[in-house]
C-alpha cells in the first residue's frame, strides 16, 4: 500500500488519497473521493464499492504489490 499512497490521485480534484479518505470505486476500478463523485457535473460510471481508501486497498488485489 505504501507505493500507491502519495501516487494515486482523484481524477476530479487531483488531490492524492490519504488512508482515511472516503472514496468510491467505479466499475472500471477508478478511485474517486466520495465528495467529488457526488458533486461533479460530469457523467460518471456506476459505483462498484465504497469506503475508506485503506479498506479498498486491503480488499482488492489489483492494488497489492507482487
Amino acid at each position: 500500500m505504501v507505493s500507491i499512497l502519495g501516487n494515486l490521485r482523484c481524477p476530479i480534484c487531483r488531490e492524492t488519497f490519504k488512508r482515511q479518505d472516503h472514496v468510491v470505486l467505479d466499475i472500471i476500478n477508478t478511485v474517486i473521493h466520495c465528495d467529488c463523485y457526488e458533486t461533479t457535473d460530469r457523467p460518471l460510471l456506476p459505483v462498484k464499492d465504497g469506503g475508506t481508501f485503506r479498506k479498498l486497498v486491503a480488499t482488492y488485489e489489483f492494488f497489492w504489490e507482487d
